[in-house]
């Protein structure tokens, strides 16, 4: 069987090191660990992971700035596991597309299910972090979210060059990521504003919108 490589982001020495003898004893997966983001990012792209995990709160920035490198630079699975997490946080990070959240007093054996339902596909957010974001979001009613609330800048500038009838291929060589990456940030886009198709997405955009190729 081959393993999955996970990387664990956490700056407790203690904790880190713990769970990574934990996880590598089951034998499904190929850990690396750091003890910083900026150590994380660093080693990142050597490693390459399925599936990133880090606590939210870290010293040089915590886990939700490094989601959302992550989330801009990577086709990856994330997961918070964490002390806490705020319920703004929870909404945030379920906006920019966290895969996972766990709380480090579950037992382990939950953690692992939870690792392997997100590689497998699934969501595994723990049932009190929902519960506390939905009562949050009950008792602190907003205004109803802007599109470029809803998409990273990332996902925007995709759309953009959709909207001008470039095709994957072409968005890709624009700007710098593989076929594949356009494809998932598109699956992504979809989903966040309830289209199911390329032309869905034009047309809620009011149509195809024609510029002089020096704009790019």
């Amino acid at each position: 069987m081959t393993r999955k490589k996970v990387m664990i982001v956490d700056d407790h020495p203690f904790f880190i090191h713990g769970l990574e003898r934990y996880l590598s004893a089951t034998g499904k997966y190929e850990i690396q660990s750091a003890l910083s983001v900026a150590e994380a990012m660093s080693r990142i792209y050597a490693f390459d992971p399925h599936l990133i995990m880090m606590d939210v709160s870290m010293a040089d920035g915590g886990g939700m700035a490094m989601l959302r490198q992550v989330k801009e630079r990577l086709v990856v699975k994330t997961m918070f596991l964490t002390v806490q997490i705020d319920p703004e946080d929870t909404i945030e990070a379920l906006r920019l597309g966290i895969d996972g959240i766990a709380l480090k007093d579950s037992d382990p054996e939950e953690i692992v299910r939870a690792i392997d339902a997100i590689l497998a596909g699934q969501p595994a957010i723990d049932p009190s972090v929902t519960e506390r974001a939905l009562r949050h979001s009950v008792s602190n009613p907003t205004p109803s979210l802007r599109q470029d609330d809803l998409l990273t800048a990332r996902e925007s500038e995709i759309v953009d060059y959709v909207c001008t009838g470039l095709r994957n291929k072409e968005i890709a060589d624009r700007v710098g990521l593989s076929e594949g990456t356009i494809k998932v940030h598109l699956h992504n886009v979809y989903r966040k504003l309830g289209v199911n198709s390329r032309s869905e997405l034009i047309i809620k955009q009011g149509g195809l919108q024609f510029r002089d190729p020096s704009d790019y």
